[in-house]
């Protein structure tokens, strides 16, 4: 068979370029298709990671009037300096506190007639606040704890102008010792209409010896 050797040879040359044409393109695509790869791995890594879980908040202290250590009582009287008379009722009501309140409330009362100027602690309202901010911030009392006793106060008032709410009655006696919370409701019993709740606080008393 004669074959025109112009026509072979071009058409070797027609099928060799489609070969390259046709290899350049699956390289391409090949090329292509990894560096859609790489890009996307890079973005993956570029994400920000999930933020972690905050942990949960801690429980709140556990609140507790029965631990607690007041410091001395203050001396009585003015310090000698000043000369000025003595007086002992920052000293006596100190000691009142530390026997009718409990051990953390005594410590709040008792560190807050330290903190008076001498002239202060025989001032009978400075030395009350004190005792009555110490009350205010205790504990509070367990649900069925002072309900009898609170319910018993506001009935033996008889409706006074002064009669407690179960509210302010539980606030009062919640940070007191048994002996006090005893010496409340006495003192409420008997001097409701003059005195109320916060008269019969200054009455609390620690036991004659």
């Amino acid at each position: 068979m004669n074959v025109d050797k112009a026509s072979f040879f071009a058409t070797v040359a027609a099928l060799a370029a489609g070969g390259a044409g046709g290899y350049y393109a699956g390289d391409h695509h090949l090329l292509h298709g990894a560096a859609e790869n790489t890009q996307a791995a890079g973005m993956a890594e570029r994400q920000p990671s999930a933020e972690p879980s905050a942990p949960p908040a801690p429980a709140p202290p556990v609140c507790d009037d029965s631990s607690g250590a007041p410091a001395a009582c203050p001396a009585p009287g003015y310090s000698a300096d000043e000369g000025q008379p003595g007086c002992m009722l920052a000293s006596k009501r100190c000691a009142d506190f530390k026997e009718t309140m409990k051990p953390r409330v005594a410590e709040t009362a008792v560190a807050c007639l330290d903190a008076l100027t001498p002239a202060q602690r025989c001032d009978a309202n400075r030395v009350a606040y004190c005792g009555h901010a110490a009350l205010m911030a205790a504990c509070d009392a367990a649900p069925d704890e002072l309900g009898a006793t609170c319910t018993a106060i506001s009935s033996a008032c008889g409706g006074a102008a002064l009669t407690p709410t179960l509210r302010d009655c539980r606030a009062t006696l919640a940070g007191l010792t048994a002996l006090g919370r005893e010496q409340m409701a006495s003192c409420m019993r008997a001097h409701c209409a003059e005195k109320g709740l916060l008269g019969c606080e200054t009455s609390l008393a620690s036991p004659a010896p």
